[in-house]
């Protein structure tokens, strides 16, 4: 009985040691989330305004042809996906994955990663994989994304891919964030619309405008799919945390409450022994 409650007593301590490191792991989630949150959100209208920008050269219905707007020539599509460096965020990097593996023809596509959690389990299901960006997602930087940016424009005006896309997790709300696969080459021109009847005028002619803002316009994309993947991530991995600091504390409980049972009852005992000798 004994060593029963001894090992009981041990197993809450091992607990409580899970419990501290879990708890302190949803703190760190929680500063974290705030942190690229608030610069998700900051971000979110420049990019739009980059985008909406473009949108507006496009309608000035440029006879010539522009490069980003021209599919190249090529047998394979590519796709830089966005994974995490760390783990014990739920099912963020399954999602992607399964994502991917739903969606990707691995027969046609080239995949460039982002995020180490990533670097073994396309090679192993037969993906084609560049890993020179690897280690893009350590920390948010425009060194990074003027890196990933410019490496992308290369590629892509090189001819050497059909198109290029981003999958990257989209954050819904705290409870909710899906992956998405966003085509960033070629771009479309949509052409004006109906009710565009007084365009902005530019002093520069519209597609040296186009070349020139269309790598801002990526840099900008880039940076906003990117950050809004770690709030994502850093979402996920807070709840999971939380989950296993609630999950800790309702085991703490029940190994308590065994224990506690386990002692009355050798203490009755004891006492039962006690009184038989007497008698």
């Amino acid at each position: 009985m004994a060593q029963s409650l001894h090992k009981t007593k041990r197993r809450i301590a091992s607990i409580n040691s899970t419990k501290k490191i879990t708890k302190a792991m949803e703190l760190v989630s929680t500063v974290k989330l705030k942190k690229f949150r608030r610069l998700m959100e900051n971000n979110e209208r420049y990019s739009n305004e980059i985008a909406a920008l473009i949108q507006e050269l496009f309608a000035r219905q440029i006879d010539e042809e522009i490069v980003y707007c021209k599919e190249p020539k090529a047998d394979k599509d590519l796709y830089v996906v966005i994974h995490s460096n760390f783990g014990l965020c739920a099912g963020y990097n399954n999602n992607l994955f399964n994502f991917v593996k739903q969606n990707i023809d691995k027969d046609k596509s080239v995949l460039y990663l982002v995020g180490s959690k990533s670097q073994n389990i396309y090679s192993e299901e037969g993906y084609e994989v560049n890993n020179d960006l690897l280690h893009c997602a350590d920390s948010i930087s425009m060194t990074h994304i003027n890196k990933l940016g410019r490496t992308l424009d290369s590629l892509f005006k090189q001819g050497k891919y059909r198109s290029v896309h981003l999958v990257y997790t989209h954050y819904v709300n705290s409870l909710k964030f899906v992956p998405c696969d966003l085509k960033l080459f070629p771009l479309v021109n949509e052409g004006r619309s109906e009710d565009y009847r007084y365009p902005p005028i530019f002093d520069t002619d519209v597609k040296t405008l186009i070349e020139e803002l269309v790598p801002v316009y990526l840099n900008a994309i880039l940076f906003q799919k990117v950050v809004e993947s770690i709030v994502s991530e850093q979402t996920a991995r807070r709840t999971a945390m939380e989950n296993a600091s609630d999950n800790a504390d309702e085991l703490i409980d029940q190994l308590t409450l065994e224990y506690n049972k386990a002692r009355q009852a050798a203490i009755t005992q004891e006492i039962t022994e006690i009184v038989s000798g007497q008698l």
